[in-house]
């Protein structure tokens, strides 16, 4: 029997992509070893995988939320790179025991890159969002690219330092040199449609895309979950007016500022708002909703989105997938520039309006929110054209066709 060591990045939005995957192998008699936080656990078995726990302290949902709600790219490397110290030391100790045939990886978990290589091991990259080349980041604006550098600049000493003792502790010939993420694998696999990955030279004969692994019917990728419709949810969804969720993810943090706004903005429009807050925030701190808004921590999004007809989100990959899989356009409100790029990519194909202020550190204003908000929902076309692409998705082949990748992939390298 052929064995994968999966070593995940312990997020939600990473997590739930890869899981129709390891159940798909685990069918066809592949025996998956999968490795993240004690979170995703009973995912994880219930994918049909064993699961192993790493360290206590070593990364957490936590820690990836904190540095990516700080807006630095640069401190999610850091602390990635911190996480390695620990993670590879852990992981070779794992392998000597397992033995798996070939290692896949998450494509920002970088301690599993970095522990096969040094074993010569096969690898096998998971990537849940697109590639961004230089030729992306043009369209930023003087104000956005100040941010942007200002964060960055901030950051960048310390990561430079940690990285340094990554390299000095395991190589240079195992550490990937800039951009040191996402990476590739000997074999990489998309979770996305290739239509959505902007036209760059960085994904070669490596990369397969597979669209997302799941059709609508299924569990997707991400949202602010864990929780059910319960009646009173049901009740608010189940009016006369057409439903909009709002929702900024899991690991970015929307601001008093932002959900006021929007009990602002949507106040009197003809529709039932549900406002997902997030753990960051508590919907008591934010006063008294507008009689049409119903606000939430977190909210089962797929159920939701079953019945919105808009959805204004973040621009995450998993989150715009989720949408457009139901036909359900979308307001995007980038909090990081790889959302800013998604979102271009839907709008330019007519299913999405970007409201780009938080990218400059800018508030929202109430008028365009509601204006973008109300063409979303007036215009049948944008709809039509969501459920379009929606419908495309699958021309990838999803989970099945990256299973018959990793089998052939692990035939190549002389797997039983």
């Amino acid at each position: 029997m052929s064995h994968v060591a999966m070593t995940g990045m312990p997020a939600s939005g990473h997590v739930n992509p890869t899981l129709p995957l390891v159940r798909e192998l685990v069918d066809r008699g592949v025996d998956v070893t999968y490795y993240s936080t004690a979170e995703f656990a009973d995912a994880v078995e219930r994918a049909g995988a064993k699961f192993r726990a790493y360290p206590d302290g070593a990364i957490s949902s936590r820690d990836i939320a904190a540095a990516t709600q700080s807006g630095s790219s640069v401190r999610v490397v850091g602390r990635v790179l911190e996480a390695t110290l620990t993670l590879v030391p852990f992981l070779r100790e794992e392998f000597a025991r397992e033995r798996p045939d070939a290692v896949a990886y998450d494509s920002n978990a970088l301690w599993g890159r970095v522990t096969a290589a040094g074993l010569g091991l096969p690898t096998i990259s998971f990537m849940t969002t697109m590639v961004l080349g230089p030729a992306d980041f043009k369209g930023l604006t003087a104000r956005e690219w100040a941010h942007t550098l200002r964060l960055t600049l901030l950051d960048f000493p310390q990561t430079v330092r940690v990285r340094r003792r990554v390299l000095r502790r395991f190589g240079t010939d195992v550490v990937p040199s800039t951009p040191m993420l996402p990476m590739f694998g000997d074999l990489t696999l998309f979770a996305i449609p290739r239509e959505i990955q902007p036209d760059n030279a960085r994904p070669d004969e490596r990369c397969h895309f597979l669209g997302p692994t799941v059709s609508a019917g299924g569990t997707v990728n991400s949202g602010l979950r864990g929780a059910e419709v319960d009646a009173e949810l049901a009740a608010h969804l189940d009016g006369p007016d057409p439903v909009v969720l709002v929702s900024l993810g899991t690991l970015h943090a929307g601001t008093g500022e932002f959900f006021r706004t929007c009990f602002k903005a949507l106040a009197d429009l003809p529709a039932r708002v549900v406002l997902a807050v997030g753990h960051s925030t508590d919907p008591t701190e934010l006063g008294s909703p507008p009689a049409n808004t119903l606000v939430r921590g977190t909210v089962p999004q797929l159920e939701i989105l079953r019945r919105a007809a808009v959805f204004v989100t973040h621009g995450g990959m998993n989150s715009a997938l989720e949408a457009l899989a139901y036909g359900v356009p979308l307001v995007v409100v980038p909090q990081q520039v790889e959302q800013l790029i998604i979102g271009r990519t839907i709008a330019e194909r007519g299913a999405a309006v970007v409201l780009r202020q938080h990218l400059s550190h800018r508030p929202v204003p109430a008028g365009e929110l509601r204006t973008a908000v109300d063409r979303m929902l007036t215009d049948s076309s944008a709809r039509d054209r969501a459920r379009a692409l929606g419908a495309g998705f699958g021309s990838g082949g999803r989970a099945a066709a990256g299973a018959d990748l990793v089998e052939e992939f692990l035939r190549r390298n002389g797997a039983h």
